[in-house]
């Protein structure tokens, strides 16, 4: 990440992002971290735009998903949104602009783990929006959003843990048991291990950067086998 901008990296961001500011130090600012603000006495930085980038975003993709999926209620149009504004969501697009490379940092800040600077780059990315909608209004910015995202799956995320609890539930009147069986890894890269258990039965395993995500697919592999366990019976 670069400790300052200039006027050529603004301008290869501008290209990257398929957008031109009339007011470049508002983008500036949005790629200004705190810990580079501190470092530099510099009294502004991006959080302010962070915040309101974010409330820009939600409202954006609320208002495509409301025109798109005439047919959708509350709850489905809730989870297809939650799933485009998501962590994961942002990281990738804020990858395919190359967005670390133009945020400023503290050296301290630099020597984060990957997934510390994932997160800075996705607050920037909200920041990014946020000086947007200052620089050109709503109408623009959400334009801007729709289009690059018109190409994601918009499918919702699947909530396997509560598919297989309400499943389990209805057959034992119990709830599943998962267990954490390892969490290896140095600090923001540790994989995390887990079982389900149904009715003392181990029925899946599962790994991922985070145990909610591990518990996910465990739980995707026990109701898959439940669902064949069904079929067996039928």
């Amino acid at each position: 990440m670069r400790e300052r901008k200039n006027s050529k990296a603004v301008r290869e961001l501008e290209k990257k992002l398929g957008f031109k500011f009339s007011d470049k130090s508002l983008l500036e600012r949005a790629l200004l971290h705190r810990s580079y603000s501190s470092q530099h006495n510099i009294e502004k930085d991006n959080e302010r735009l962070e915040f309101l980038g974010d409330s820009i975003l939600n409202a954006a993709v609320s208002r495509m998903l409301f025109k798109k999926f005439p047919g959708k209620d509350e709850g489905e149009l809730t989870k297809i949104r939650a799933k485009l504004v998501s962590g994961e969501s942002l990281r990738e697009w804020a990858e395919k602009i190359d967005l670390e490379e133009y945020i400023s940092l503290g050296m301290q800040t630099k020597k984060n783990s990957e997934r510390g600077r994932n997160r800075i780059a996705v607050n920037a990315l909200e920041a990014v929006f946020g000086a947007m909608f200052l620089d050109k209004g709503f109408k623009k910015t959400a334009a801007f959003i729709e289009k690059n995202l018109k190409d994601r799956d918009f499918r919702p995320i699947m909530d396997f843990k509560s598919a297989l609890q309400e499943v389990t539930v209805g057959r034992t009147g119990e709830l599943p048991e998962y267990e954490t069986l390892s969490h290896d890894g140095p600090p923001g890269q540790k994989v995390f291990k887990v079982i389900v258990k149904i009715d003392g039965k181990i029925m899946g395993t599962g790994s991922g950067s985070t145990k909610k995500a591990a518990q996910q697919e465990a739980a995707k592999e026990a109701a898959e086998k439940l669902n064949q366990e069904d079929k067996k019976d039928e």
